[in-house]
């Protein structure tokens, strides 16, 4: 019997002992639950005894003079107040408990605390009256006996009548816990004597699920069992977990035949080869003395190529493999085979222990001409494609740059016109042209650095720069753009940001107004709201710059309104400005991002971060700079 199997025999044994212990100790607890427990006076020598007796004090007993018993007779009765106190010496609570007092001759009841009495008065004859009462709370006219009443009631009772007491729970008078006691009081009133000693008390014990003696067998079978069940756990887990590693390892091996076309697992302190694959020509032709560095350097020295033959000794020298796997599962080198072409020699770890060097490794040779073929062919068409790229970006470079002058020129003699010619008309249209103008411009500018980009990465140095006055630039210069739009700009600006920032501004203008460009359309007749938000981190803050356009100008602006959808690429909108604004963003490794609302309305934002120079706060941009 293997030790997994004995635990798991164990672990059931110790289970079923469990589940019959706990139902011995279920059946045992509910039977005595359920059984009713007598004391009868206080003769009792049992754990549960009740005791009456009158109270011994100077007002516990009284006389009510001249009551009259009869019509012809008047006699002083004796009150008296009589206590009973039950004490339950077991260690089991009382659930429930009565106390029936038997009446030996002839007396009244007055009053009763703190539970209900249910009198039973002339018992056992035809004209016998039962009725349960709280004599601290009751209405005279409720009342069925035949009583007196003088302010007191009195109830009268005679030999063979009884009174039943039920206890109060929300006063406390049941349960009663283990090493407790209860106290009740009563009233009586008699004429010569008063007879008490003839009482019951009936109750029930309550034990919880953890008490009693069979609870104990079943708690410490349970723990045994508890305890089996995890060394099973344990060992049959360690027992998969040694399976499930066997397993892999020779699947494993055994998948790598398919790749490599030599296959031994080497022990590095003697250089003993065990071979797992092989060419049958070579496993014949190999001297069973040989170790594997003797093996391997033989091999190297009559196939290798001399070009490789030096680095390759150094590779396959099994005295220093250990210390080279030290940090890394494998090594592997190339080298060109006069039999066979390119092939690799790749060194596996195996059997790593934690401190201890690596004893045991697998050689794996591979034939990789093919895949030497298609790596040729593939780096081929890369550097086809980046030369064809990088024609498109000189040629895109240059046309950019020689569009600028004339553009720049035409802006200038629309400047004139502006100055010299005071036609209302001619104004109008000389500054729509400017307008255009100026978008024209900011895309050749944005073309030409684009371009750049692709070729040489960020071509302008990072320069100091003021914030507030790039941001106030970059509103002037859309203003006009808007206005032929019939467009509300807005901005949502943090005052606290830093004014003085280090990066590359003309980068993030051209990026603002082409962005702006973009998606002007999409807000003719509204709104566009550009904010800027910023989280500082130490010298450095991060900065998200976020473009909304709202065809309602109604619309009020939000941030992320919750119904929305992050896209990691730009939804709803394409053309020149946008590949545009992308490649500068790429260059200053950032990314345009939108977020799509179900409605379709889209905001674009991005990210960068810029080191701070001077951490004054760029404060409000009035309407005034905005739109001079």
């Amino acid at each position: 019997m293997t030790g997994q199997n004995r635990f798991r025999q164990i672990s059931i044994i110790l289970f079923v002992l469990s589940l019959i212990t706990l139902a011995v100790h279920i059946e045992s607890l509910v039977k005595f639950n359920q059984s009713e427990f007598l004391v009868h006076g206080n003769s009792s020598p049992g754990e549960v005894r009740m005791k009456i007796d009158s109270r011994e004090n100077s007002t516990s007993t009284w006389l009510k003079r001249s009551f009259p018993l009869s019509a012809t007779q008047l006699v002083d009765l004796t009150g008296q107040t009589i206590d009973g106190v039950l004490h339950n010496g077991s260690g089991d609570e009382i659930q429930d408990w009565s106390l029936r007092i038997n009446i030996a001759g002839d007396c009244f009841i007055n009053q009763a605390w703190n539970g209900e009495v249910e009198i039973h008065q002339y018992a056992g004859t035809d004209r016998e009256k039962v009725q349960r009462l709280n004599l601290q709370s009751y209405e005279l006219s409720d009342v069925i006996f035949e009583k007196r009443f003088d302010g007191d009631l009195l109830i009268p009772l005679q030999a063979g009548d009884y009174v039943i007491y039920y206890p109060s729970t929300r006063l406390n008078e049941k349960p009663i816990a283990g090493g407790e006691d209860v106290t009740i009081g009563m009233i009586f009133y008699y004429l010569d004597q008063l007879d008490l000693s003839d009482y019951d008390v009936l109750y029930h014990h309550h034990r919880g699920f953890m008490q009693g003696i069979t609870f104990y067998p079943f708690i410490v079978l349970s723990v045994f069992w508890l305890l089996s069940t995890i060394l099973d756990i344990a060992v049959t887990i360690s027992y998969r977990r040694a399976r499930k590693e066997m397993e892999l390892r020779k699947s494993g091996i055994f998948c790598m035949s398919d790749i490599y076309d030599v296959i031994y697992m080497i022990h590095l302190q003697n250089g003993e080869m065990t071979p797992v694959t092989v060419n049958k020509s070579i496993e014949r032709e190999r001297a069973k003395h040989q170790s594997a560095k003797e093996l391997l350097s033989s091999m190297l020295l009559e196939d290798c190529d001399e070009k490789y033959r030096e680095m390759m000794l150094e590779f396959v020298d099994t005295d220093t493999l250990a210390e080279r796997l030290k940090e890394r599962n494998s090594v592997v080198s190339e080298f060109f085979s006069r039999m066979h072409g390119w092939c690799s020699i790749r060194f596996f770890a195996m059997d790593r222990t934690e401190g201890k060097p690596i004893e045991n490794v697998i050689l794996a040779i591979q034939n990789i001409n093919e895949e030497k073929k298609e790596l040729e062919a593939i780096t081929a068409r890369i550097d086809q494609a980046e030369s064809a790229s990088k024609s498109k970006s000189v040629l895109m470079e240059h046309v950019a740059e020689a569009m600028e002058p004339p553009l720049q020129e035409l802006m200038a003699q629309i400047d004139r016109i502006l100055r010299e010619n005071g036609n209302a008309a001619i104004q109008e249209y000389a500054r729509n042209a400017h307008s255009t103008a100026t978008r024209m411009l900011t895309l050749t500018e944005g073309l030409a650095d684009s371009a750049a980009l692709g070729q040489h990465g960020v071509r302008a140095v990072p320069e100091a720069y003021s914030l507030k006055k790039l941001l106030i630039t970059i509103l002037q210069d859309v203003h006009p753009l808007a206005e032929m739009n019939r467009t509300e700009v807005r901005t949502d600006l943090a005052e606290t940001l830093p004014d003085g920032l280090k990066g590359n501004p003309r980068l993030l203008r051209e990026i603002l107004i082409n962005l702006f460009s973009a998606m002007l359309p999409a807000a003719e007749g509204g709104s566009m709201q550009l904010s800027v938000y910023g989280k500082a981190q130490e010298d450095r803050i991060h900065l998200l710059f976020s473009l909304r356009a709202f065809a309602d100008p109604a619309e009020v602006s939000g941030r992320y309104p919750a119904d929305q959808e992050e896209t990691e690429e730009p939804a709803g909108l394409a053309g020149l400005d946008l590949d545009i604004v992308s490649a500068l963003l790429n260059g200053l490794g950032s990314a345009l991002r939108s977020v799509r609302s179900p409605a379709g309305r889209a905001e674009y934002y991005f990210e960068i971060e810029q080191p701070v120079l001077d951490r004054t706060g760029i404060g409000k941009i009035s309407a005034d700079e905005m739109n001079a």
